[in-house]
């Protein structure tokens, strides 16, 4: 589980994202797909940008491998 989440990490820093908003970002994410599970991409980033994360759209494979990272701790 840790090797997907150092994934995700890198995934985001290479988007862009400023290490030190990885953690909130992560926390956003997180709280969008538990909410709602099956979600959609475009649904992702528009939540997303709704809680002000607009500098950043994730792509799908963030996507999936946070699902992942999300699977993996409920197991």
């Amino acid at each position: 589980m840790e090797d997907l989440k150092l994934l995700l990490i890198d995934r985001l820093k290479s988007k862009g994202i400023d290490p030190p908003l990885i953690p909130a970002y992560l926390k956003a994410l997180t709280s969008i797909i538990k909410s709602k599970p099956g979600i959609e991409l475009p649904q992702v980033n528009h939540k997303l940008h709704s809680l002000g994360w607009n500098e950043v759209d994730i792509d799908y494979h963030c996507l999936q491998i946070a699902i992942a990272c999300l699977e993996d701790e409920a197991n």
